[in-house]
């Protein structure tokens, strides 16, 4: 059995500030306002710190413009996590020691 990749296009974003912030889903506008006006209002703006900022919240509204449904349920679950009104399910090394017991 081989795994098959599938193909899920990118929607076409533009890298700058105004296109990304226009792309993100209202719930993270703020955050990246907010995030925006702490590296620009620096006494030196760091501009590796800017251009990492971009790339993340690219690569954020890239992928909720992708499937904007799976984006809000992946927040929903998290929220439901948080809240403790869903279980975080089991430790990572606890998955691991049930997998290594039935080698």
């Amino acid at each position: 059995m081989t795994v098959q990749r599938v193909e899920v296009p990118h929607p076409e974003i533009e890298r700058t500030f105004t296109a990304v912030r226009a792309a993100l889903p209202a719930a993270n506008v703020a955050a990246f306002d907010a995030e925006l006006e702490a590296i620009t209002h620096a006494d030196v703006v760091d501009l590796a710190a800017l251009d990492d900022f971009l790339s993340g919240w690219w690569r954020i509204a890239t992928r909720a413009a992708r499937d904007p449904q799976d984006w809000q349920r992946m927040h929903t679950e998290a929220e439901e996590v948080f809240s403790g009104r869903r279980s975080t399910g089991p430790a990572l090394a606890e998955v691991l020691a049930r997998r290594g017991a039935r080698r």
